[in-house]
């Protein structure tokens, strides 16, 4: 019986040699890839059983590394050691803020951070010089709470009633008298 009119689905090792080329190895670039190191997707003749997994590296040059190198690794998980520095960070943190509390002042947290803040810091003028009516400007009296308004009016006997700007009317014109 002939190949031919037997019908069967799959070529004969001739057809296939035939189709090939003379040497078996596949015309176009695979006769170019055929001393490369590969992974068998360009001269492989059937698919590869694992399409969609990884692949396997293949490398061509000595990997051994030196005698005398010698590698330390630290055997503590990492998620322990991040909790330890965390902790040795927030050590150090009170350790500063311990230091400024024996001095009498509370710093800031953004102080020990090493960030500026965009605000100014409060000097204590306002306190110092509340009781003074010389010492108080236009600019000071906008910045004072309106408890600290009208506690400054019922020290100077006058009504302690109303808004923020008329208490700081008031306080001006007690200032000019």
């Amino acid at each position: 019986m002939d190949d031919e009119s037997s019908g069967s689905p799959t070529p004969t090792k001739e057809k296939r040699a035939s189709l090939l080329g003379h040497d078996g190895v596949g015309g176009g670039a695979s006769k170019y890839l055929k001393d490369l190191p590969s992974r068998g997707l360009f001269s492989s003749r059937f698919p590869s059983s694992n399409l969609g997994s990884i692949r396997v590296y293949v490398c061509d040059h000595d990997t051994t590394p030196p005698e005398d190198q010698v590698i330390k690794t630290n055997a503590t998980n990492i998620l322990i050691r991040s909790l330890q520095l965390s902790k040795q960070k927030n050590d150090a943190k009170d350790a500063k803020a311990s230091m400024e509390v024996s001095r009498g002042k509370r710093v800031a947290a953004r102080l020990l951070d090493g960030k500026s803040s965009a605000k100014r810091a409060n000097t204590g003028v306002a306190s110092s010089s509340a009781g003074s009516s010389s010492g108080l400007s236009e600019r000071m009296l906008h910045t004072m709470t309106v408890e600290r308004l009208r506690a400054l009016l019922k020290e100077r006997g006058l009504s302690p009633k109303g808004k923020k700007d008329e208490l700081i009317s008031r306080l001006k014109s007690d200032k000019l008298r």
